[in-house]
């Protein structure tokens, strides 16, 4: 059911994209699920630098890996946070 989701997700922002006037936008996906805790961030970051992703993009993307923080709700009650570490 899950990629179902990511799939629909995918294509309502694929033709949201297509209606705007201004043809100027990337489209990122970046599915590190199972990754989070096995792949070096470091190497993540220099590795789409060497693809060419730089300046707003990777600064979006740095800020997803850089100190990561989670929160944990349990019977609707928001536990207090706690960082994720690879």
């Amino acid at each position: 059911m899950q990629g179902f989701f990511n799939i629909r997700t995918s294509i309502s922002v694929i033709h949201h994209v297509n209606k705007l006037k201004k043809k100027n936008h990337m489209i990122l996906s970046i599915d590190a699920e199972k990754a989070f805790d096995k792949i070096q961030h470091p190497f993540l970051i220099k590795t789409l630098q060497k693809v060419g992703i730089g300046g707003t993009y990777l600064n979006m993307i740095k800020a997803i890996y850089d100190k990561p923080r989670a929160h944990i709700i349990l019977n609707g009650e928001k536990l207090k946070e706690f960082p994720l570490r690879s």
